[in-house]
């Protein structure tokens, strides 16, 4: 995929300018999954595992209590952390063989508790990562999360001792674009568990929906028409590496722009891909393809008839942007 994608610094600066203009509403600090009561240790394991496992997640699914994704995935291991739940202590999931968590799972992640009833995929290896990063807590750290985060002194990167850099032993972790390796800090930050020092080293969080929302709105472009075509047309690819990265840049400079923190553009960008730019896109269709809307909940806006960026966006002009998706790739990165 070489040379195939380029950064358009000039559409970055147009979405910005747009971004500066916003802030979040006051209850998107107050959400639950960050103000839950545990203790710090339970609360940390939660955030770790939930993020750890949370990759591809298209098929889960809970129809009672209408989550999807990421969505149900959370709010599982906040009720595990609410309730104290030994299934969090990394020496008794150690302690489980892949197929023996695999079942507890299915039983987790099934709206009636119903095993056959489960909407969580690819079981087997989600359970293999959990068990992994437990063995590593409570190997190196003492079975607690709390001392990997002391030895970090609250660095992302401190000559080897940064939390980036400790968070690299864990396979689940290993991404060089270290997504989820933000999402896991960005959500002790917010609860106030950590204060990060050196917050200019953040990575951009790069999931399949900011990748969406990069490639409609035109801050990365595809030059290469191949690859257009098996965008659009929801192909698999060898590798979204390029692409990837790409948006991870674009992102800094649309982050340089605005103002608004790393972590925070995540936030942004993440709800309104998942809501407001998905199959259904709101410039065209007029409708948001989750009610109540992610974006809406999250942002202050005078209103949402329309999407805030679409006097600059292509997609909201061009039908060929608009028809983007993200790269179709097996990945547990994102």
């Amino acid at each position: 995929m070489k040379n195939e994608v380029k950064i358009n610094k000039e559409q970055c600066k147009k979405i910005g300018n747009i971004v500066k203009n916003y802030k979040f509403k006051p209850s998107f600090y107050k959400r639950e999954l960050i103000t839950f009561k545990s203790d710090k240790e339970t609360k940390a394991r939660a955030y770790l595992y939930a993020v750890a496992i949370c990759h591809q997640t298209h098929t889960l699914i809970n129809k009672r209590l209408n989550l999807k994704g990421w969505d149900y995935l959370s709010w599982v291991f906040m009720n595990l952390a609410k309730n104290n739940s030994d299934l969090l202590n990394p020496e008794n999931l150690f302690s489980l063989s892949t197929k023996e968590l695999s079942n507890t799972l299915k039983k987790l992640f099934s709206d009636d508790n119903n095993s056959e009833n489960c909407t969580l995929d690819r079981l087997s290896e989600r359970a293999e990562f959990l068990i992994q990063t437990a063995k590593i807590i409570k190997e190196k750290y003492n079975n607690k999360i709390i001392n990997l985060l002391k030895l970090s002194n609250g660095f992302l990167f401190n000559k080897s001792e940064g939390l980036y850099e400790l968070l690299e032993e864990f396979p689940v972790y290993s991404d060089k674009l270290r997504k989820k390796s933000t999402v896991f800090i960005k959500f002790l930050e917010d609860a106030g568990l950590i204060e990060i020092k050196d917050p200019k080293n953040f990575v951009p969080v790069m999931d399949y929906h900011i990748q969406r929302v990069m490639l409609r709105t035109g801050c990365v472009e595809i030059t290469d028409l191949s690859l257009q075509e098996k965008l659009i047309n929801k192909e698999k690819i060898e590798s979204d590496e390029e692409i990837r990265s790409s948006c991870v840049k674009a992102m800094k400079i649309i982050s340089n722009i605005s103002g608004f923190r790393i972590t925070k553009l995540d936030d942004f960008f993440w709800s309104l891909g998942r809501s407001c730019c998905k199959e259904k896109t709101l410039c065209y269709d007029k409708e948001c393809n989750k009610t109540p809307c992610t974006f809406e909940s999250f942002v202050s806006l005078p209103s949402h008839n329309k999407c805030i960026f679409e006097e600059v966006c292509k997609g909201s002009m061009d039908e060929k942007y608009r028809k983007y998706w993200q790269p179709i790739v097996k990945t547990h990165y994102y």
